[in-house]
C-alpha cells in the first residue's frame, strides 16, 4: 500500500504537530479498512489505478487535513491572502527556503572572502519572503477562483494525476514572453538598459551564457507545450525540470565569476556617469539576481528529483515485469 502510505504522509504535513501521529494512524486505519472492504467485494487486490481512484475520491490532502484542525491559521490584511489550507505549507516552505538561503549565503560570503556583515543576508532574506509569499498568494487566489482538487500531490501519487492544463498554459505564456525578451536583448539593448543603452553594453564574458540560457528557456517552453497537449505525460515535467535546474545551477559559479557584467561601450568611454551606471547595473545583476538565484535552482533540482523517483520506480517495475513475462 505504497500509495496509501504516501497519501497519509501528505495529510500529516498539514496537521497540528501535537496531534499529527494520532490522527495519521486513525486516518490510515480507516482508509485501509475501506480499501480492504472494496477488495472483498471485488474478490481480488486493488490495482494501482483503483487504489489511486479511491484516494482521489477521498480528497486533496490539504482539505482532508483541514477537517482535523480546530485552529485555522491564515494570512489576512482585511482580505484573505493565504487561506488555512495553504498556510501550514507556506510556513514550512518559507522556513526551509530561509534556512537554505541564509546558510548558503554565509558559505558564499566565506568562499568569496566578502566582508562578513548583515548586508549580504538582507536581500536574500527579503527576496525569499517576497517570492514565497507572492507564490502562495497567487496559489490561494487560483484555488478560490478555479477550485479543483490536488494542487500539490505527494511525489508517489503524482504519476497518476494528469498535469493541469492551466498550469502548463500559464507557464507557457509567462516564459514565452521572457524568452522573447532574452532573445531580443542583444539586438535591442534598450530592453535592458533603457535610455542608457547608448553608453552601456554587456561585458564579453556575459555573451558566453546567452545561448545556453536561451536553450534552457526553449526547453522549458517545449515541455510546457507538450504537457498542454499531453497532460497525461506526468514524467515529462519533473524529468525536464530536474535537467534544466541542474544545468542552470552548474552555470551559476562561472556566471558570478564573469563580474562585472556591464561595461561602458567605446563611444562613451571615460564618461563618469556611464561608469557609475555600469557599476550599478553589475551590482544589481550580482546581488539582485545571481547571489540568490542559485538557491532557487538548487531547491528546484532537489524537488523535481524527488518527483522523478516514483517514475523511475514504475519504469523499473515495468521492465522487471516485462523480463519475467519473456522468461
Amino acid at each position: 500500500m505504497q500509495l496509501l502510505d504516501s497519501y497519509v504522509k501528505a495529510v500529516k504535513l498539514y496537521l497540528p504537530r501535537k496531534q499529527r501521529e494520532d490522527i495519521a494512524r486513525e486516518l490510515s486505519a480507516n482508509l485501509l479498512s475501506q480499501m480492504e472492504e472494496r477488495q472483498e467485494e471485488l474478490g481480488r487486490a486493488l490495482t494501482e489505478e483503483e487504489e489511486m481512484e479511491f484516494l482521489r475520491q477521498h480528497g486533496d490532502p490539504m482539505l482532508v487535513a483541514r477537517g482535523y484542525r480546530q485552529d485555522r491559521p491564515s494570512l489576512n490584511i482585511g482580505i484573505e491572502l493565504i487561506g488555512p489550507e495553504l498556510f501550514p505549507m507556506y510556513l514550512m516552505i518559507l522556513g526551509m527556503n530561509l534556512t537554505i538561503a541564509l546558510g548558503l549565503t554565509a558559505v558564499f560570503v566565506y568562499l568569496f572572502k566578502a566582508p562578513f556583515s548583515l548586508e549580504p543576508f538582507i536581500l536574500p532574506f527579503l527576496i525569499q519572503i517576497f517570492c514565497v509569499t507572492l507564490t502562495f498568494v497567487i496559489l490561494n487566489w487560483i484555488r478560490r477562483k478555479y477550485p479543483q482538487p490536488w494542487y500539490y500531490p505527494p511525489a508517489a501519487l503524482s504519476p497518476h494525476l494528469p498535469i493541469a492544463r492551466w498550469h502548463s498554459l500559464s507557464g507557457l505564456v509567462v516564459w514565452s514572453i521572457f524568452t522573447l525578451w532574452w532573445a531580443a536583448v542583444p539586438y535591442f539593448p534598450g530592453l535592458l538598459f533603457g535610455t542608457w543603452a547608448q553608453g552601456l553594453e554587456l561585458a564579453a564574458s556575459w555573451h558566453h551564457f546567452y545561448l545556453p540560457v536561451l536553450l534552457l528557456l526553449l526547453a522549458g517552453i517545449a515541455q510546457r507545450a507538450a504537457n498542454l497537449a499531453r497532460p497525461e505525460w506526468t514524467w515529462l515535467l519533473p524529468g525536464v525540470r530536474v535537467i534544466i535546474n541542474g544545468i542552470a545551477l552548474a552555470m551559476q559559479v562561472p556566471m558570478i565569476h564573469g563580474f562585472p557584467f556591464v561595461v561602458v561601450n567605446p563611444a562613451a568611454a571615460g564618461h563618469p556617469l556611464f561608469e557609475q551606471l555600469a557599476e550599478a547595473y553589475s551590482n544589481i545583476i550580482l546581488w539582485g539576481f545571481l547571489s540568490w538565484l542559485w538557491i532557487y535552482f538548487l531547491i528546484g533540482a532537489l524537488v523535481y528529483a524527488r518527483f522523478c523517483v516514483p517514475h523511475v520506480r514504475r519504469w523499473l517495475a515495468l521492465r522487471q515485469h516485462g523480463t519475467a513475462m519473456a522468461l
